[in-house]
């Protein structure tokens, strides 16, 4: 049994490198549920996440909360739904596997 993990990134005005982000964690061998906790972007990366991806939980700030406090929101939820492990992922980052 694959153990239970959460993805978190954190993103701000991140539409140049959202689409191969995602798309890296949902490919990988290693099954992820996705949150992006979205720092009040303005360059369409919200809708774009909410267009694509129906499997991403998508958290919108009006501010930005900074990286940290960001990812804070992420463990809080990996937390309250039992998640085993979290990985942070950098908007401007993927996985290759």
């Amino acid at each position: 049994m694959n153990p239970k993990l959460l993805t978190i990134i954190v993103t701000y005005n991140g539409i140049r490198w959202i689409d191969r982000c995602i798309d890296s964690v949902i490919g990988s061998s290693v099954h992820s549920d996705i949150i992006v906790i979205d720092n009040g972007s303005t360059d369409g990366t919200q809708e774009r996440i909410r267009e694509r991806w129906n499997e991403v939980l998508l958290i919108q700030s009006d501010e930005n909360l900074g990286f940290g406090r960001a990812n804070n929101i992420g463990f809080d939820h990996a937390l309250k739904n039992g998640y085993e492990y979290v990985y942070l992922l950098n908007q401007d980052a993927w996985v290759e596997t």
